[in-house]
């Protein structure tokens, strides 16, 4: 028995121990997209943001390696991400990207057309580009092809809401009446009963 125990106690520490490393990985850069004030409603394919090794004075840095490019070869990247629009009534999407956007889709339609860059990109996606978005009640998938061909990679995003959705009653409101007149003189039935 105290032999299962400590195999027991040995795999748990272990799927700890992988768990805080992962947790590390993650972790190595706090993007703006994540604080209290600027929540990311997108589940991104990549831990964002994209990006290479600082340098040129940018003071940026990456969860994501994104190779260099160069003139010969630009380096392409697809980076995707899937949000609920039924939330809020307002969406917006903000870019910082250090170089070009080729182009950014929202479930297939055109968003944001070729955008180049020059020069370091904004550390908080709000200070770049903002985009408003129109989603569909429900799942929505978002697009966009980046590019580099500079000394230094950087792409991150982050979809927004505001205005948060109505929510709806889950009953018509003549329903909830009723249902109250029903309900009431029932319990007020037992309530006699009980005390007869």
């Amino acid at each position: 028995m105290d032999k299962i125990k400590y195999i027991w106690m040995a795999f748990t520490l272990i799927a700890l121990m992988g768990a805080a490393s992962a947790q590390v990985l993650e972790d190595r850069y706090q993007r703006p997209c994540g604080d209290v004030d600027l929540v990311d409603l997108c589940q991104w394919d990549n831990v964002m943001p994209l990006g290479s090794e600082n340098c040129c004075g940018c003071g940026l840095d990456y969860n994501t390696f994104w190779p260099l490019g160069s003139d010969a070869a630009p380096s392409d990247a697809t980076v995707t991400c899937t949000f609920d629009g039924s939330a809020y009534n307002v969406h917006d999407l903000f870019i910082s990207i250090d170089n070009d956007v080729i182009s950014c889709t929202l479930n297939g339609n055109e968003v944001l057309g070729y955008t180049p860059h020059e020069g370091c990109a904004p550390e908080d996606p709000r200070d770049g580009y903002d985009i408003s978005l129109s989603p569909t009640t429900g799942m929505n998938t978002l697009v966009c092809q980046v590019r580099d061909r500079g000394s230094m990679s950087h792409f991150d995003a982050c979809v927004v809401g505001s205005e948060p959705a109505e929510n709806l009653p889950e009953y018509p409101t003549p329903v909830l009446p009723a249902v109250l007149m029903i309900t009431i003189p029932a319990l007020a039935f037992v309530v006699v009963k009980k005390l007869e």
